[in-house]
């Protein structure tokens, strides 16, 4: 009996050793466009939210590998090619990039919805949500191509009024909402800025599309607490 009670000791306390050490090292993949890539107000490339939640996990030794498919002008549909063609990125596949993430960030729609829009008689507010329609099918099909290849934590960065037109409000509480609930069929987290970013403090112009450094540091921090919430809680 005392034999048996010691291996079981021994047992539990290689388990508590294992589940100690399982789920330090994280593979974090951020998919996106301009908004991934760090664009500052200005146009170019500065510190972005990815960097910041790179940073955090890697000071709290926690990363194993960053990897990304991020590209300005990137579309819904440029996304779900990459994975479908299995693309190579860092010397790994993109569907290999997506089983191996234990982490993946996705910011997509900008391009797929507002590039290149003129209002005019030609182009309407109701285009808008038609164009949304599009978009929102495609999203859709990129979410179930994720879910093939991850059954891991997926954050989408949602949506703001990154035209600045108050006209558009009503557009822009539209998709926030209807994109939150595409994601929600997907077990897959909304990160929701709509309120926030209407505070032009998280904006260098009253006029910017993208925001500052402390909007992009506000969206790493909800991004982190999640993950604290869900995937390294026991770190």
């Amino acid at each position: 009996m005392k034999k048996i009670l010691t291996l079981i000791i021994i047992a539990l306390a290689v388990l508590l050793i294992y589940l100690g050490f399982m789920d330090k090292d994280i593979n974090y993949l951020s998919l996106g466009d301009s908004l991934a890539n760090g664009i500052s107000g200005i146009g170019v490339k500065d510190y972005g939210y990815t960097d910041y939640v790179k940073d955090y996990l890697n000071n709290k030794e926690l990363l194993d590998n960053y990897t990304y498919f991020i590209d300005n002008d990137n579309r819904s549909i440029d996304i779900i090619k990459s994975i479908e063609d299995n693309i190579k990125i860092d010397n790994k596949t993109m569907q290999n990039a997506l089983i191996k993430a234990d982490i993946i960030t996705i910011s997509i729609g900008m391009n797929d919805l507002f590039s290149n829009i003129t209002f005019n008689h030609d182009f309407s507010i109701n285009d808008l949500y038609n164009k949304f329609d599009e978009f929102s099918n495609d999203l859709n099909k990129l979410f179930k191509l994720l879910r093939d290849y991850s059954k891991e934590e997926i954050i989408f960065i949602g949506f703001y009024n990154c035209l600045k037109d108050e006209d558009l409000n009503e557009f822009f509480m539209y998709i926030n909402e209807q994109t939150k609930k595409i994601c929600n069929n997907y077990n897959i987290d909304y990160l929701d800025l709509y309120n926030e970013f209407n505070d032009n403090k998280y904006f260098n112009s009253i006029i910017d599309s993208f925001p500052n450094k402390i909007g992009y540091e506000l969206i790493a921090d909800k991004i982190i607490a999640i993950l604290k919430e869900k995937v390294i809680k026991n770190s």
